[in-house]
């Protein structure tokens, strides 16, 4: 089950243009494309017709031309062309989604229209600072989206899982603070007298490599999330911004969106390029196969179904399953009194 009544990170701002582009989001084949005034479109991605995919149709003004028979559909859905000349019947007409491009990135309602506000979006405007060298990274994972959620509000498997990412003793060093909200959980992990990480060494191997570790988190229902690093030792930073966006594809299946950036040489695209690679290495080699082999055991029971054992960096993720239970739970109440 999913919450629909919410916004998800459909793609890149970049990702979309004005040819047809398809993404299944929440089980659903969404179409995306630009009108030639720049807006962007999402519409179901099957003509009502004989359900031929629209991706692989083309863009006529700001409609877009099924590839089977024709019909045109405007940026509302609506069919504003049959190729016979004939008044479109009622049922050719799409779902149009509410989309709306900020922080880089598309965000998409898959709710009730009617409920959208785009005020609701989270705040992500820190992805857009002209000073960082930003990457943008995609990876299809073969999980359920709650899993990759998992994965990064519980940062103590990065001592056995990321070499590079992680100190020994980690966890024994960090103090943890978290602060719930209704629709988001910020944690803060502050380890002193740290040893920088492997990685950052390779990145700043001038600076002291004893200091303060600081990672700085957001979750934001139903699977967004700011992702902060930060070293400081004597006199010098090092800080690493980045956000993690989750949109399930399907019940078991998930597109992972990663908007990462450094100040190092923020204006040199080659160095961005090999962050960019270390990063997409970390989590394609090392983070994915373990979330995908969960998968594969869970089948299609959920995580928390299966009694698993719980251990005290659980807290944040168990905190944030909870909430995302409660208000599908709530939106699923408001269906059935509307239907009533």
């Amino acid at each position: 089950m999913f919450l629909r009544d919410c916004w998800y990170v459909a793609g890149f701002a970049s990702e979309v243009t004005d040819a047809p582009f398809a993404r299944m989001l929440l089980g659903t084949s969404i179409v995306m494309y630009r009108t030639p005034a720049g807006a962007v479109v999402a519409l179901d991605n099957h003509c009502p017709h004989r359900f031929a995919p629209l991706d692989k149709g083309t863009l006529v003004g700001d409609a877009i031309q099924c590839p089977y028979h024709g019909l045109r559909f405007g940026p509302d859905g609506r069919c504003v062309h049959v190729p016979s000349g004939d008044t479109p019947p009622p049922r050719a007409h799409l779902v149009s989604y509410p989309v709306v491009e900020r922080h880089a990135l598309l965000w998409i309602w898959m709710g009730d229209a009617e409920r959208s506000d785009a005020a609701t979006i989270p705040d992500y405007a820190f992805l857009e600072d002209p000073a960082c060298g930003w990457f943008d990274a995609y990876l299809h994972v073969n999980g359920n989206y709650q899993l990759i959620v998992d994965n990064l509000l519980d940062l103590s498997h990065a001592e056995f899982l990321h070499p590079l990412l992680a100190s020994d003793g980690w966890q024994t060093r960090n103090k943890q603070k978290i602060e719930q909200g209704d629709c988001s959980i910020a944690i803060l992990n502050i380890a002193c007298e740290d040893p920088m990480l492997p990685l950052l060494r390779r990145i700043r191997p001038e600076m002291n490599p004893v200091g303060t570790w600081t990672q700085d988190q957001r979750w934001d229902a139903p699977s967004n999330m700011v992702l902060n690093f930060t070293f400081e030792s004597d006199d010098q930073t090092l800080t690493l911004p980045n956000g993690h966006f989750v949109t399930p594809e399907t019940a078991t299946t998930s597109h992972y969106m990663i908007r990462g950036g450094h100040f190092d040489q923020s204006d040199n695209r080659d160095y961005t390029d090999q962050y960019k690679a270390g990063v997409i290495h970390v989590f394609a080699s090392e983070d994915v196969p373990i979330i995908e082999a969960q998968q594969r055991f869970l089948g299609t029971a959920a995580l928390l179904d299966r009694n698993p054992a719980i251990l005290r960096g659980d807290n944040p993720a168990i905190r944030a399953r909870r909430m995302l239970s409660k208000k599908i739970r709530e939106e699923g109440q408001i269906e059935v009194n509307s239907v009533k």
